[in-house]
């Protein structure tokens, strides 16, 4: 990775901490994220019409495939965002952000292997060990009478959910950009198909997310997210700029591995965060498994 790339994960794993805390401080639904993602494709929709619109003057054609995997990459971001949610209703940031951003780094990296045919070093592999190590250890308040039975709750079991959306959608967002790399044939920079494809993304997560309406335990979060609805604009903003910087730094980097690993530093900054804003009790065993997450992305990323 180019220390350019490097400086973008790192500003966007800042707001991606920020925004987790603002979710869980005022409504911490599927629901809240429906209308954060819905709120963010608003925003950018003048943006999503001028680039078909550009498109269609120069007779550009984007193959069927990308859409296919927009509604799959969609859909795991649904799979994200609503474990996130319930997640976050059972258990403290503390306990949840660290287990949902650093095992998608184990998980895309298997992926990243078997699936695509990437290869990763050593080094990186140890460095991925460590960070599932690191997660073993937040859940925990102490290490006397440890037991399996304490990862038997419903945040962890949330959290590894919303884990696995992320590994789903980091894998297919990377193919993603490069089908609609090839089919812009280089007419336009990589931030402009970034930001197109993030608007996509945002559309098709809500939507996703809206099919929850059916059911009427949904509707009524709805209507009590409904009053926090400026927050999940807010919500939405950051959520946007991100993961657009994310994409982008997809767009500068081969393997999607090294940046889903990179974006794990927001880890000890959501578990400090969530202390000092949220006042969630500090206990040493978080503290020191966030410790150890960071030491393995350090190894990951080098």
């Amino acid at each position: 990775m180019s220390l350019f790339a490097v400086f973008i994960v790192l500003i966007s794993a800042v707001i991606h901490s920020a925004w987790n805390l603002l979710g869980k401080a005022k409504s911490s639904t599927p629901a809240f994220f429906c209308l954060a993602s819905l709120g963010a494709a608003l925003i950018m929709s003048p943006f999503l019409v001028w680039m078909t619109y550009f498109a269609s003057q120069n007779a550009l054609v984007i193959p069927n495939t990308f859409w296919q995997l927009l509604i799959f990459s969609g859909f795991f971001q649904m799979i994200y965002m609503a474990g996130l949610a319930r997640a976050y209703q059972n258990s403290d940031v503390g306990v949840v952000y660290p287990i949902a951003r650093a095992l998608p780094v184990l998980m895309v990296a298997g992926l990243s292997t078997l699936i695509v045919g990437h290869s990763m070093p050593l080094l990186a592999w140890v460095g991925m060990i460590i960070v599932t190590l690191g997660c073993l250890l937040v859940p925990l308040t102490t290490l006397k009478n440890w037991h399996w039975r304490q990862y038997k709750n419903k945040g962890c079991l949330w959290a590894l959910i919303a884990a696995f959306g992320t590994a789903g959608y980091s894998v297919i967002d990377k193919e993603a950009l490069n089908l609609l790399h090839t089919s812009y044939q280089n007419q336009l920079p990589s931030p402009f198909l970034a930001i197109y494809f993030l608007g996509l993304q945002f559309s098709t997560t809500g939507l996703w997310l809206a099919l929850g309406l059916c059911w009427p335990s949904y509707r009524q979060e709805m209507r009590f997210s409904w009053q926090y609805r400026k927050s999940a604009l807010l919500a939405g903003i950051m959520m946007g700029v991100t993961y657009g910087m994310v994409l982008y730094a997809m767009t500068l980097t081969e393997n999607v591995s090294y940046v889903v690993a990179l974006r794990q530093a927001s880890i000890p900054i959501g578990v400090l965060l969530a202390v000092l804003i949220l006042k969630e009790k500090w206990y040493l065993t978080r503290i020191a498994g966030a410790g150890i997450i960071f030491t393995g992305l350090v190894f990951t990323t080098i």
